[in-house]
């Protein structure tokens, strides 16, 4: 799709209209074709398109956000056992009962916690927006 970039006179914001007519009279606007209006940025000084490293950079930081939030939620499920072994280990109680009872469940984090750390270092050595895109975010 066409933009046309321009900063805000009075507000010092980059604009985008779709329409040149959009444009403020008197405000030079640059032309640019673009995928995504987000691809458009002021950097301080000059109006200008996301250079592919920044686009990149930018799934990279949403794609671990998403990531966190997955495994926060997953992790959160099984909370309750770790607060039941350290609440007895307080009370200077065996733990071991509740080690043996919840074995399965405590191996399961373990995994979920290593599979977490796979999907993250892949996401932070993906090169190219098509690798990024192709790690599912299942746990």
């Amino acid at each position: 799709m066409k933009v046309y970039a321009y900063l805000h006179p009075q507000l010092n914001i980059l604009c985008c209209a779709i329409l040149p007519e959009a444009v403020p009279q008197g405000v030079q606007a640059i032309e640019f074709e673009v995928e995504n209006l987000s691809d458009v940025i002021y950097d301080g000084t000059q109006i200008r398109l996301k250079t592919p490293e920044e686009k990149l950079n930018e799934q990279k930081q949403e794609k671990l956000q998403q990531l966190k939030q997955i495994f926060a939620s997953k992790i959160a499920q099984t909370d309750y056992i770790l607060i039941k072994i350290e609440e007895a280990k307080l009370l200077n109680q065996d733990i071991q009962p509740l080690l043996d009872r919840y074995a399965t469940q405590l191996q399961e984090r373990q995994q979920l916690r290593q599979h977490y750390e796979e999907l993250k270092q892949a996401i932070q050595d993906a090169t190219t927006l098509e690798e990024l895109q192709s790690i599912v975010l299942e746990l």
